[in-house]
């Protein structure tokens, strides 16, 4: 992993000379430098965007030999994005969050539940690279539990802050298209939360026992793309990749996250979401004996059809 933030650094150096030409002011033309001055001048602008969208299922059973219980889900899920852009700043703030329910035997299971809010800062260095700024905060909304329905509801797994997570990231944003952007962050701060006395005294999230947080120093690459087609289909995709300094570095936390809205017609839509997470510091339990199994690669999906607006 160390041998990928190498090739990485290495890759967005050849993709942008000018980066390496600026250091010898000689070996810049005067008439190159006045091209990366002579920018457009852009009109300051605020453009505002969202896709909210209602997913309902519905599955019922009457003498089905092959048996099935009977259920009823939801799930609520919206991206809203506000972005500022002028000839030598952009400011763009995203917030993400969904939450759904089964109802299944009399019993309401959590299917979805996340929120995810990031602004970040851009100071336009040349045509594509930014001097950026950005801070991030994760968590959800509710309690969760290892399994449904949970025989014990005052053993959860996570509620709100418990875990959360604060990340800010000080670097260079690459965005060759807008709807690519590649932010590489040398120096970045991630602070996990376990505000939760339960789950802080038994050490879950890498918090040690006791302690309600725990601060880690090191790099960050984000890599994020966002699209919206003239169907007004969108597809949504961000890569994060974090390691540690001084918590065994080169060990990388993975977060990769997809999610494919489908416009059907002015009303309707499919939905596809998926998410990967991989972090170091998550101990993965059995949830038949409980022993600790150690780091897992974790995954969810969903699809779904639905009622879906878009602005």
């Amino acid at each position: 992993m160390k041998n990928l933030f190498c090739l990485l650094i290495v890759f967005l150096l050849v993709d942008n000379p000018d980066i390496i030409a600026q250091s010898d002011s000689d070996a810049v033309p005067n008439e190159a430098a006045n091209a990366v001055k002579d920018t457009v001048k852009i009109k300051p602008t605020f453009k505002f965007s969202g896709a909210p969208t209602l997913t309902l299922t519905q599955t019922s059973f009457s003498n089905w030999s092959a048996g099935g219980a009977n259920s009823i889900a939801g799930v609520v899920m919206t991206g809203l994005k506000l972005i500022y852009t002028e000839t030598k700043f952009t400011w763009e703030t995203t917030l993400d969050v969904a939450y759904g329910l089964t109802y299944q035997e009399k019993n309401f299971l959590k299917n979805n539940d996340k929120i995810d809010f990031l602004t970040k800062f851009g100071l336009r260095s040349s045509k594509k690279w930014y001097y950026s700024l950005a801070f991030q905060l994760k968590t959800q909304f509710d309690k969760g539990y290892k399994t449904y329905p949970p025989p014990d509801k005052s053993n959860y797994t996570s509620k709100f802050m418990a875990p959360g997570y604060l990340i800010a990231s000080l670097g260079m944003d690459y965005k060759p298209t807008p709807d690519l952007s590649f932010m590489l962050s040398p120096f970045s701060a991630k602070c996990t939360f376990v505000l939760d006395t339960m789950l802080s005294n038994r050490g879950d999230y890498g918090v040690v026992k006791g302690h309600k947080s725990l601060s880690e120093i090191g790099s960050l690459i984000k890599i994020t793309y966002s699209k919206t087609f003239k169907s007004k289909s969108t597809i949504n995709s961000s890569l994060e990749l974090f390691s540690s300094w001084l918590n065994n570095f080169g060990n990388v936390d993975v977060s990769w996250e997809f999610d494919w809205n489908i416009k059907i017609n002015k009303w309707f839509s499919s939905r596809i979401y998926a998410k990967l997470l991989y972090d170091d510091d998550i101990k993965v339990k059995d949830s038949t004996t409980g022993e600790i199994l150690g780091p897992r690669l974790q995954f969810k999906q969903m699809l779904g059809v639905g009622i879906s607006l878009s602005f």
